[in-house]
């Protein structure tokens, strides 16, 4: 197969700024990594491919480690492989994905497999180039200097009236950060005080707090009840990032 005039165009441009996000790359916040979400890398791969022109497939799946984190939570993790078929030319990626919480066993086996799966097919995709987040590899792009003062905001400043996102908030402004190893734990004070402010959402305005929710869990696909989720950075900056939103919002 011989990619068309247009695909290998839009292969070969880099990838859209405004598509990028970023998480902590260590506890203190001091530098950035850069990653793509998903649910993009599949957009991208139905614009260049075309929806019947490319393929998927989980060629392994398995988990790899049982363990308990620093509350007594059981965490599962998954290593998948995925395969990337477009016309004859095959690539694969390795990817991994945690399941964790106090949940049904069950629940975090399936999301650990789904984020692993979702993991290993944008690596898969990567290879065929920057639309898809190669260059965020890159160490000489050096993606982790963008600027970060909106970013590092501290969200335990927002006030206690915070209610959630408007139905305005899309995914294009939300992170769901790529896995690429077991990650460290969110700092326990702010995981208190995070669970402190949703009590308050839910006890104020539970049609609020239902939003919060379904947005979180069809974000980091989790079953069961969401707050017992919430262990990793990625967790806080998605709900600091849609609190942030809605109060942006005009009243």
């Amino acid at each position: 197969m011989s990619f068309s005039a247009e695909q290998k165009k839009a292969l070969g441009q880099p990838i859209d700024k405004s598509k990028v996000s970023f998480r902590d790359g260590n506890k203190s916040g001091s530098f950035q990594l850069a990653y793509v979400e998903s649910w993009h890398v599949i957009k991208e791969a139905n614009r260049i491919f075309g929806f019947d022109g490319w393929s998927s497939e989980t060629i392994e799946l398995k988990q790899v480690s049982e363990s308990k984190d620093s509350y007594n939570n059981t965490i599962i993790s998954y290593n998948a492989k995925v395969r990337v078929t477009v016309g004859d030319v095959v690539k694969e990626g390795i990817g991994s994905g945690h399941g964790r919480g106090k949940g049904i066993d069950g629940e975090k086996h399936e999301s650990a497999a789904k984020e692993a799966e979702s993991d290993a097919r944008k690596r898969a995709l990567m290879q065929f180039g920057d639309q898809f987040g190669l260059s965020l590899y890159d160490k000489d792009k050096n993606w982790q200097k963008q600027e970060q003062s909106e970013r590092n905001r501290d969200w335990r400043n927002v006030p206690e009236t915070i209610m959630p996102l408007p139905e305005s908030f899309t995914k294009s402004d939300t992170p769901k950060q790529e896995q690429q190893t077991i990650p460290k734990p969110a700092d326990k004070q702010e995981v208190s005080i995070m669970r402190k402010h949703l009590l308050h959402i839910y006890q104020n305005d539970r049609k609020q707090f239902d939003g919060l929710e379904k947005a979180y869990k069809g974000h980091f696909e989790v079953q069961g009840k969401f707050s017992d989720h919430i262990q990793e950075p990625k967790h806080l900056e998605f709900i600091r990032r849609w609190v942030e939103a809605y109060t942006r919002k005009p009243k």
